[in-house]
């Protein structure tokens, strides 16, 4: 039987922090770019408005999801114990709002920055945030919350 103490220091052991799994690829990817010189072309002037947009979006639903885990009384960061489960706002349409979010912002400056080298290094994130830190904390919580997350999981798709 795992004690009181042992359960409250266990944690989706993610060591990598999410924002700089994400920034990495996206900085290689920006640098691919730039050695590369490869270009949209012609649809790169919509297509910078539309980067913005994802961008503002992507920072918006951010900074709502940490608004609700203030409110929850629970930490944000991915290496540290959850106290309680979120399942409003952006999390009752997607159990990773913030994940789904990075990559917005991702995708949104690959258009900014009129970067499709960059672009392509959005797969290799995905994969870094779904098989590295999504598996973890979908264990994690399997762990800590049991039934109420498995609940949670039937009624809430992953990314959309």
């Amino acid at each position: 039987m795992t004690s009181p103490d042992k359960k409250k220091q266990d944690t989706p052991a993610v060591r990598v922090p999410p924002p700089v799994i994400v920034a990495v690829f996206l900085a290689i990817g920006l640098a691919c770019n730039y050695f590369l010189e490869t270009r949209f072309g012609q649809a790169a002037a919509w297509l910078v408005y539309v980067g913005y947009g994802l961008c503002v979006l992507g920072f918006v639903i951010i900074g709502w999801c940490a608004v609700l885990y203030r409110q929850a009384k629970t930490s944000i960061l991915p290496h540290t114990a959850d106290s309680n489960m979120i399942e409003t706002g952006p999390f009752g349409w997607s159990r990773n709002p913030i994940y789904l979010s990075m990559m917005l912002v991702f995708i949104g400056i690959s258009f900014t920055a009129n970067a499709p080298t960059a672009l392509l290094f959005s797969v290799p994130t995905y994969l870094a945030l779904r098989y590295y830190v999504i598996a973890r904390e979908e264990a994690y919580l399997n762990r800590r919350f049991g039934d109420e997350y498995i609940s949670y999981q039937s009624r809430v798709r992953r990314w959309f």
